[in-house]
């Protein structure tokens, strides 16, 4: 007996047999669609200044040199701060792993004129990583710092699945912006390699 005939010859088992059918496609598109999410996807970022070193040492200069800052701003006094890539990306894994509940890994912030981009991994639906892409800008006028043109690029995927998984995504990076407390009104300055920090009291 064939699949045809599974449900019978009538004219319902034949429609039945059909919608079934259809049923099967349509569960395999979407299963290879969102193996092609998981399995795809933009590569690192590219430095806009040297060779970007993840150490504790990194991170550790970058919040040595912020607290410098602050204290100066907490003063009365305007204040300027220059960060590299290296103690940015440092920094940043070092928060996102110790300070949050977001499922960030391997995170890579390259510094360009006027923009900044960050690449990453994160855990999404059903507990699967995805590689990820922001380009865009921080807004750090207010109480905790907002995207700002922000772009989002994610696996080789449709629009329909594409859409369900940059919402999620999306909502994770707001999430980790959510969680910065700023004290003082900051403006950066992004130049090739690195980020300069104005501040006003």
């Amino acid at each position: 007996m064939g699949f045809m005939s599974f449900f019978g010859p009538s004219l319902l088992g034949m429609a039945l047999t059909a919608i079934v059918v259809i049923l099967i496609a349509a569960l395999l598109f979407v299963g290879a669609n969102v193996i092609l999410a998981f399995s795809g996807g933009p590569g690192p970022c590219t430095p806009g200044g040297d060779l970007i070193i993840v150490n504790a040492a990194n991170a550790d200069g970058f919040q040595q040199k912020w607290d410098a800052f602050d204290v100066i701003l907490d003063g009365g006094s305007p204040s300027s701060v220059t960060f590299s890539e290296s103690e940015v990306t440092s920094r940043a894994n070092k928060y996102i792993s110790e300070e949050t509940d977001v499922d960030f890994e391997d995170v890579r912030v390259c510094i360009h004129d006027g923009f900044g981009e960050a690449t990453g991994k994160l855990e999404t639906i059903l507990g699967l990583e995805t590689k990820v892409k922001f380009k865009g800008n921080l807004d750090l006028t207010g109480d905790h710092p907002v995207a700002q043109d922000l772009e989002i690029e994610i696996g080789n995927v449709p629009g329909f699945i594409t859409n369900v998984i940059e919402g999620f995504v999306e909502d994770a990076f707001d999430e980790a912006l959510e969680d910065i407390d700023l004290s003082h009104t900051y403006t950066p300055t992004l130049t090739e390699g690195e980020s300069q920090i104005g501040g006003v009291p």
